[in-house]
């Protein structure tokens, strides 16, 4: 059975070029003249691939392929951004944006032909599971998904940026931790947030809660999960009796499979958290993995505390 094909190319001359080449390997082609027409094709007819022009007027090939990697109805098609560009900085951009290949135009397309082999046979390979597009979107559309995307894109580039300014000054764990605490605050409403630190053969809680400390349940919950998670018994006494808070968000901490810690989220009663929540304390958690690391090498070189392995 030949694969569906979408070329997006706003030149025609290129555009009947690439047709040619890529039907010789006896594949279906589908066209478009740029972003938004070639996004609505690709909810529409759910090509196996898409092929892209970077350089193109409205939506150009890096934002349109930002949108089919975050979209679920999009992102497992394999895409290739296909361009006249050949910098470094291009290429580093074109993979950031989600590329499965970035290929530079070249007469005759031979490498061109040779990634939509290699990414079709790997898709071959594992069984995609299609489903109807809910619904044909319009050019608007579209337009509102990137700006949306780009919106969500700014605020996770926030989070990353304030994180890592947690350890610019003081690499102490009650400042970092106080620190956490208030962009938590600034983000999320909780009743009680809990932070758990690896220090080698013990590990530390630190908490935010309405109350000056958790209460004994909460702790005993707390002590149990860190447990169950593989990091060492709390070094203070964190009692025994323990209730699961409903809709708590919980995420470890980890750099190149070493467990650095625990991150613990506990709302307030009858509050839901949405699951965009647990991205954002999971992108926290990714960047905070720096922040203990470099926590870790001052202390282990001022004596304080035992390497983490």
């Amino acid at each position: 059975m030949p694969h569906r094909l979408l070329v997006i190319e706003d030149s025609p001359t290129q555009l009947l070029a690439i047709r040619k080449a890529l039907e010789s390997e006896d594949h279906v082609i589908l066209e478009a003249r740029n972003g938004a027409e070639g996004l609505a094709r690709a909810y529409n007819e759910l090509p196996d691939l898409i092929i892209s022009d970077v350089v193109m007027s409205g939506i150009n090939g890096y934002q349109l392929c930002r949108l089919v990697k975050n979209d679920s109805e999009l992102s497992d098609m394999p895409v290739i951004l296909l361009t006249k560009l050949d910098g470094s900085v291009d290429r580093f951009w074109g993979i950031k944006s989600g590329a499965d290949r970035y290929i530079p135009k070249e007469p005759g397309f031979p490498s061109l032909i040779r990634a939509v082999r290699e990414l079709l046979a790997e898709t071959d390979h594992h069984l995609r599971v299609v489903a109807e597009s809910s619904r044909n979107p319009t050019p608007e559309e579209i337009n509102g998904r990137l700006n949306q995307l780009l919106e969500r894109l700014l605020f996770e580039a926030t989070i990353v940026d304030e994180v890592r300014r947690i350890g610019d000054d003081i690499l102490d764990l009650e400042v970092i931790a106080e620190k956490l605490f208030g962009l938590l605050g600034s983000i999320l409403s909780y009743q009680c947030a809990v932070l758990v630190i690896n220090q080698g053969t013990s590990a530390v809680m630190l908490s935010d809660t309405a109350k000056d400390e958790p209460d004994d349940q909460t702790r005993g919950f707390i002590a149990r999960l860190a447990l169950q998670v593989g990091l060492p018994p709390i070094s203070e006494d964190a009692g025994r009796a323990f209730s699961v808070p409903e809709n708590a968000l919980t995420q470890t901490i980890d750099m190149s499979g070493v467990r650095l810690g625990l991150l613990v989220v506990i709302p307030h009663s009858k509050q839901i958290y949405k699951p965009g929540d647990q991205k954002v304390i999971r992108l926290i958690c990714e960047q905070l993995s720096v922040v203990l690391r470099l926590y870790q090498s001052h202390a282990h070189r001022m004596g304080a505390a035992v390497p983490i392995k």
